[in-house]
């Protein structure tokens, strides 16, 4: 009997039969909530135990210890542990088994935001410009030195939190006026076009998934809220930028593991800045499953068994909506008989957004009119959240470049 151990219950049911499949019949889950697993996913041979959000290192080793995994993987759910990467790496070192998590030096550059921007300007990566303060004094001189707009990011917090975008000086003192965590790092606004992608190393390989449109940035900070489109295609300035920034993380940072990068696209296409690197998947696998059919929580867990990773490319056009989720409306069918993936929020080991209604629909897209008319339905059946003339531009945008060589970058 081989035995599985997890750390973070995010998306947990796509691991599952990977696992059995590699003949693991005993899987334990350590979770921040408690949740009927037998309503979530085939539980049989899964035991869900509760992970204290505040674990250091060395209570990482004692689970380890006394849980004796054939293999250990650190799966860290963006809301409450986005800061538990740190201590899976510092515990990774102490441990002589399998324990897939990134090195503590990865997880420190992609959970803390000021560790990002320091490193940043030491190593020549394109972050916007800012300053790091320590205090309210120094943001004013930061916000004084960047310009309006500006967004201020606290070092170290969870996801969706510790954010702030202000296009005042009284925007700005609201921001202060309500409390701020510090260290913080004071940001140039980006403008441009608002772009991730998702990432796996594993055992010295690297394999990344297509490129994804999230929009024009805008003031709200909330990719979630706009349609999101792959493929995209980077122009060749920014795809050579983000070459240079990929290959450096990798060969020299330790990644091992899941990871995401959301990045703007600037200059006209000749440059990027990086927003954030996140040290975990993200919120865009679903498209990622959608749009190439290899799902990469599935493609994780088997390479967290030492299978070699794979090579992926997009089949087709594919679009997320925004949505809100209403009971008793019928979620649209797709016009071309094409499935519709509805991620929605409450659900505990996929609880995207926290308290709300939202949800997101994900559809592959065969034909340009034809998604259109789905957005329209979507939007008449009062689901849209995003505008609908939004979701046109993404899916004209996608059309351009699907079928074009190289594409899938």
């Amino acid at each position: 009997m081989k035995k599985a151990l997890l750390f973070g219950e995010y998306k947990i049911a796509r691991f599952l039969p990977v696992l059995r499949e590699r003949g693991y019949t005993d899987i334990v889950v350590y979770s921040a909530i408690e949740f009927d697993a037998a309503s979530e996913f085939d539980n049989e041979g899964v035991e869900v135990r509760l992970m204290d959000l505040n674990w250091t290192a060395d209570d990482v080793v004692a689970v380890l210890e006394a849980e004796q995994p054939d293999v250990a993987i650190a799966n860290a759910y963006p809301h409450g542990q986005e800061q538990l990467p740190i201590v899976y790496g510092r515990a990774a070192v102490r441990w002589n088994g399998r324990f897939v998590a990134h090195s503590a030096q990865f997880a420190e550059v992609a959970c803390d935001k000021v560790t990002l921007h320091r490193t940043a300007t030491e190593r020549g990566w394109p972050v916007p410009a800012g300053a790091v303060c320590e205090n309210a004094e120094q943001v004013a001189a930061a916000a004084a030195e960047v310009g309006f707009p500006l967004v201020i990011k606290e070092a170290r917090s969870q996801a969706g939190d510790g954010r702030f975008h202000a296009v005042s000086q009284e925007e700005l003192d609201g921001v202060l006026a309500a409390g701020l965590a510090f260290p913080a790092i004071v940001q140039a606004f980006a403008q441009g076009e608002e772009t991730g992608i998702e990432l796996i190393s594993a055992d010295g390989t690297l394999m990344r998934w297509p490129v994804v449109s999230m929009g024009p940035l805008d003031d709200g900070l909330e990719p979630t809220l706009r349609a999101r489109v792959t493929p995209y295609e980077l122009p060749a300035g920014a795809a050579a930028r983000l070459d240079e920034f990929v290959t450096d993380l990798h060969e020299n940072f330790a990644p091992f593991g899941p990871w995401q990068i959301d990045f703007a696209v600037v200059d006209d296409g000749d440059d990027i800045v990086v927003l954030e690197i996140n040290p975990r998947f993200g919120g865009l696998t679903d498209l990622a499953l959608t749009g190439t059919g290899t799902d990469p929580h599935a493609v994780f867990t088997a390479a967290a068994l030492g299978d070699p990773l794979p090579q992926v490319e997009t089949r087709a056009v594919t679009i997320e909506l925004p949505c809100t989720e209403i009971p008793g409306v019928e979620v649209p069918a797709h016009p071309e008989g094409a499935e519709v993936m509805m991620s929605t929020a409450r659900r505990p080991t996929n609880r995207c957004f926290t308290g709300t209604d939202r949800m997101q629909l994900l559809t592959r897209v065969g034909d340009l009119e034809a998604g259109k008319r789905w957005v329209k339905e979507v939007d008449n059946a009062g689901l849209l959240r995003c505008s609908v003339e939004s979701a046109f531009r993404r899916l004209e945008q996608g059309f351009q470049v699907f079928g074009r060589e190289g594409c899938a970058r």
